[in-house]
């Protein structure tokens, strides 16, 4: 400094480099915000170099330094660009090329990992099949009392006793129902996977359409198979209905083989009774049975809005979760705890309003059967309204993830939750492994459910799937709130045993007080 020189002066201290520094009259902060340099402001009762020299005779010629002190660093020069003069394997780009190489390796060994540590999941969903095929329970009742009616019984308990490509069949008391249709009903409230029942008095009304040539009589009504497509019409399609329509063909054809041989016997000697038979050959040809479908898969339109479709909404989430945690990083650290937890779950719950109800109209658009059990505007807007809950629960557990990992490993979280999730509802738990049954606990398996429930008019589960969507919701927003305050607490801490403390103006930047210097 100039010697002589007044407090409220410009001061210009030269060195080897340049620096200007100027002290103002209004600035007597602590600390200085620089680019490239931190200066230290001291008080005329803490600076130690004024205290060791407080006796000097040129000590009154040096002004106290109580303002702060901004330094400006001369701009550097610009260096001649070097960019696209390298080759691939050129040794002055050898550590960045080393640099990429490890990213791309390190990345490669956690995509392989996770390859074998998600993707199994999903296989096994799908691997068990036919091997699994004794746990759908189905049953067999007998209103008939008659031949046909021990005869089908019998057989089909008799499946169950080798191998296990049968169902687990059991028999049932027609005592039990006050009809066949309550049977039905039954199978759709989910008692059963199917049931098969040998009609009331299949045995005495094909032996009276023998005798008597009735050519109305329709064999289809001796024995009917009842089943719920709707409900999963791959453990249907692929192993309910095949393993009960062979096990039908093959006993109903043993019984006609007997019973047309019995009766062919008996009659032979009665020329009149052989001809009053052929005038029934639907009769004469024996028993049959049909196939009763309670709730067919017949609306395509259905699978993306089941199953396909949860990925879709998945996918929004996750962009929406990574595009807002980017954009407020610069505004989390002006926040309160409460705002920022507000803002953390507000937003999302909010933004999720426009894409449920945008996607849920894709279904519209293509004329779902929203009418299958409530009128068709009420079936919309209970679609919507699940539908929402739906990306709730599956978009902020990727708030909660995002609040745990780094951004770049997103991507790897989003694979194993859409994986631990899309293994559920495809096939049913009965056609899975045993541990498969956490499907009854995941957003996926609860909102397939109620999707059925609405344009199906399957089993009414609905409050339950609302209760699992709102449970993992809460789950998800304690947990959020939680983190924030661990993170918040931690930073404390850390500032604290540092010494700092952040400006609100510029959160980026730490402030270094001169005490603790």
């Amino acid at each position: 400094m100039t010697p002589g020189g007044s407090p409220r002066d410009a001061v210009t201290r030269r060195g080897w480099a340049l620096y200007n520094v100027s002290v103002e009259e209004e600035h007597n902060d602590k600390a200085v915000y620089s680019s490239g340099a931190s200066v230290l402001s001291f008080s005329p009762g803490r600076n130690r170099k004024e205290k060791r020299q407080s006796g000097a005779c040129e000590s009154s010629d040096l002004p106290s330094l109580t303002k702060t002190e901004i330094i400006q660093l001369p701009s550097p020069r610009p260096k001649p660009s070097n960019a696209y003069l390298h080759q691939l394997f050129d040794p002055m780009i050898e550590c960045l090329l080393w640099d990429y190489m490890r990213e791309v390796l390190i990345i490669v060994m956690m995509l392989v990992v996770l390859m074998w540590g998600a993707l199994p999941l999903y296989w096994g969903s799908l691997a068990p099949g036919l091997s699994h095929a004794p746990n759908f329970k189905a049953w067999v009742v007998d209103f008939d009392g008659g031949p046909l009616g021990a005869f089908v019984t019998e057989s089909i308990i008799n499946s169950t006793k080798t191998g296990n490509k049968h169902l687990d069949w059991e028999v049932k008391p027609a005592s039990q129902f006050s009809s066949v249709q309550d049977v039905a009903n039954q199978v759709v409230e989910e008692k059963a996977w199917a049931a098969v029942t040998v009609n009331p008095g299949a045995s005495s009304t094909l032996y009276i359409a023998r005798a008597y040539g009735d050519y109305t009589y329709d064999q289809t009504k001796a024995v009917t198979l009842y089943f719920e497509q709707a409900r999963s019409e791959n453990a249907v399609g692929q192993l309910i209905a095949p393993i009960a329509t062979e096990l039908l063909d093959k006993t109903l054809r043993d019984f006609n083989a007997r019973d047309i041989a019995a009766y062919i016997r008996a009659i032979r000697a009665h020329p009149d009774a052989v001809e009053t038979s052929l005038e029934s050959p639907s009769a004469l040809a024996g028993a049959w049975w049909k196939i009763v479908n309670l709730r067919p898969w017949n609306a395509a339109v259905a699978s993306p809005m089941t199953i396909v479709g949860q990925i879709y909404l998945t996918l929004f989430a996750f962009i929406l979760t990574v595009t807002s945690h980017r954009a407020r990083q610069k505004l989390e650290s002006h926040l309160t705890y409460k705002s920022l937890v507000a803002l953390r779950i507000g937003l999302p719950l909010a933004a999720y309003i426009p894409i449920s109800t945008s996607y849920a109209m894709l279904g519209l658009f293509f004329r779902a059967p929203f009418d299958a059990k409530f009128h068709w505007g009420g079936g919309f807007f209970i679609y919507v309204a699940y539908t929402y809950m739906d990306i709730c629960a599956l978009g902020l557990v990727c708030e909660v993830a995002m609040s745990i990992l780094r951004p770049d490993h997103m991507n790897l979280f989003l694979v194993s939750w859409l994986v631990v999730n899309i293994s559920t509802p495809i096939e049913p738990p009965e056609m899975q492994a045993r541990w498969y049954r956490y499907a009854y606990g995941m957003p996926f398996y609860n909102h397939a459910l109620a999707v059925r429930t609405i344009l199906f008019d399957t089993k009414n589960l609905l409050g339950r799937n609302a209760g699992v969507l709102f449970a993992w919701m809460g789950l998800s927003m304690a947990t959020i709130s939680l983190l924030i305050w661990l993170k918040r607490k931690i930073a404390r801490k850390g500032d604290q045993l540092r010494g700092s403390f952040y400006d609100v103006d510029r959160p980026q930047e730490v402030i270094w007080s001169a005490e603790h210097v």
